[in-house]
């Protein structure tokens, strides 16, 4: 009976330790999925989308009225999430903001133009169009600011003459080039910076300085791959002033060509 009793003792406890190596493989298991759940937990926590825009503000300066101009924004997604644009507000019928991509993996950017219709607006204008994304509740303002004025005042002591530049064909003969001058009423000889450009459709050839009461030229030129596309775009210079006053002038290009037919070729697209 004694044998019998110790066996069954030592059945029990290898059968205990059998349990045990189980269950503490159970327990281990159980273990490595919490910790798991953790640390998924912890990244889905970190894991947020995040929008930067570098410069989120712009100056048009003085631009004419019954125009239209305007500037591309840089949208950065420098988050570790994936960024989603969901709603674009212009906030006005003058103003568009045609969107590229509103959706934007982690380091990615594109680019939002804001263009603004100067229409009959007189004097300081400015715009806040915005965006809702997914990174909060709050809106991501944008600013554009421009002095909109009638083509004929002269009362500026500077002034870009015409205000807007059409380099639009309707013949067979190119058309591609246009001609500005910079006007310095003031006694101090001002320098001339160029702010914004746009290389896509023309280039910009500009003086580097106009001298007190006196005039320089300037000039644009259509770039080859634009010549039969239409397109409204602008440049923006600087004047060293003590205001740093900027002018915006806009640029206007319609190609309406007639073939050998008599049948107008119109623009390609933009």
């Amino acid at each position: 009976m004694e044998s019998a009793d110790e066996s069954d003792i030592v059945r029990t406890e290898m059968t205990a330790g059998t349990k045990n190596v189980n269950v503490g493989g159970s327990v281990r298991s159980t273990l490595t999925a919490s910790v798991l759940s953790v640390i998924m937990l912890a990244a889905s926590i970190m894991a947020d989308p995040a929008i930067q825009i570098p410069d989120a503000t712009f100056n048009f300066g003085r631009v004419a009225q019954n125009a239209k101009v305007g500037h591309l924004f840089w949208i950065k997604s420098t988050g570790n999430d994936t960024l989603r644009i969901t709603k674009v507000v212009p906030g006005c019928g003058c103003t568009q903001m045609p969107l590229k991509d509103s959706v934007l993996g982690p380091g990615d950017s594109t680019e939002l133009e804001v263009i603004f219709s100067t229409k009959g607006f007189k004097g300081y204008v400015t715009k806040a169009p915005y965006l809702e994304t997914n990174v909060n509740e709050e809106k991501t303002y944008l600013k554009i600011y421009a002095e909109c004025m009638p083509e004929e005042d002269t009362s500026t002591t500077v002034r870009v003459v015409p205000g807007r530049l059409d380099v639009s064909q309707f013949r067979d003969k190119p058309r591609r080039k246009a001609t500005f001058t910079i006007l310095n009423t003031t006694g101090e000889d001002l320098e001339i910076t160029k702010v914004l450009g746009a290389p896509k459709y023309f280039k910009l050839t500009l003086p580097t300085s106009v001298k007190a009461h006196g005039k320089a030229e300037g000039s644009i030129e259509v770039v080859e791959s634009m010549i039969t596309k239409d397109f409204e775009s602008a440049f923006t210079i600087e004047t060293s002033d003590d205001s740093h006053t900027r002018y915006t002038v806009p640029v206007t290009r319609q190609y309406r060509v007639k073939d050998n037919s008599g049948v107008t070729q119109v623009s390609s697209g933009k």
